[in-house]
């Protein structure tokens, strides 16, 4: 049965993040997927079809936008962003597929300069750099990424780098305690909200995505979401702030309401983990893990092929 997906998630193989994110999904599970895209590998081509074939198969079921992400930091594994590139651009064609023309990138922007930039928009095709953030405080950011000591992003320039290089600027905004501190010292949502806007314009943001915390059983990363994200009361706001300054642009394909505030594109996530499927032949995303198998969201059990 075909089913109606949004877009394709690719997560671009890694031995181990250079971050180590407070609130990190991926370290909530034991999952482990092999890395079938090794060229030393003696079956590579064999895996590679594979992951032709899993490109194919989310084209065919109507997903038209390619994220790129993963359990590492994307930017750390550019040789495999390449081949990426070289999938979409010519294998795609040559097996009479049309390639993904609409492709974003999630990122830390830890490793990310204008040489990086470059290749992301001229090589990989990257027209959405869509930019994670836990505080508009670079320092803060830092320490709750769990970046490297020497590689502290600097907001303002990687904001600056993004517009210089024309991609449409998203700010994925995780909703901490320390997000709110870094723009205001108030505790009024109706002072806060507008200050992230702001904030948001000021660093030329196009769109603003507010990504709810994902917590899974108890351990060292749920305990702090539940320690440092924002209320639920805050959610409830915000979508009243938008619905009451906001101009309704449409719905997306899997429900969500998405709004111009300000002149920014802003879209409420409170299901980052896809769990909300209320029909079976409606996907959010299909995801490509490493070891070539397509998968209908984040988990083992909800692989397809």
């Amino acid at each position: 049965m075909k089913r109606n997906v949004q877009s394709l998630s690719v997560c671009v193989p890694g031995k181990k993040c250079i971050n180590h994110c407070r609130f990190c999904v991926s370290c909530m599970h034991a999952d482990a997927y092999k890395n079938q895209m090794d060229e030393n590998l003696p079956f590579y081509d064999l895996y590679l079809e594979d992951y032709v074939k899993s490109m194919i198969f989310a084209k065919e079921n109507d997903a038209n936008t390619m994220m790129i992400t993963g359990d590492i930091e994307p930017l750390q594994n550019r040789h495999f962003l390449q081949t990426l590139s070289l999938i979409n651009n010519y294998i795609l064609p040559q097996k009479g597929c049309s390639p993904f023309n609409w492709i974003e990138i999630q990122t830390s922007a830890v490793g990310f300069d204008e040489g990086y930039a470059r290749f992301l928009r001229n090589t990989v095709g990257v027209r959405v750099f869509s930019f994670s953030l836990s505080s508009f405080d670079s320092k803060k950011n830092s320490e709750i990424v769990g970046m490297p000591k020497n590689m502290t992003v600097d907001i303002e320039k990687v904001c600056e780098i993004a517009k210089t290089y024309d991609f449409t600027l998203r700010l994925s905004l995780n909703m901490s305690l320390e997000m709110i501190q870094s723009v205001t010292s108030s505790n009024y949502y109706s002072e806060i909200v507008p200050r992230i806007f702001e904030k948001a314009n000021k660093l030329g943001a196009d769109q603003v995505t507010f990504r709810k915390f994902y917590t899974d059983g108890d351990n060292e990363q749920s305990r702090w979401i539940r320690n440092n994200a924002v209320p639920d009361q805050f959610f409830d706001y915000l979508h009243s702030y938008v619905r009451e300054n906001g101009k309704l642009i449409g719905v997306l394909p899997y429900g969500y309401n998405q709004y111009s505030v300000q002149g920014i594109s802003v879209v409420i996530d409170e299901d980052c983990m896809n769990e909300a499927k209320t029909e079976k032949e409606a996907s959010k995303y299909f995801v490509i893990r490493p070891d070539c198998k397509l998968y209908d969201g984040w988990n083992k059990e909800d692989k397809i092929f």
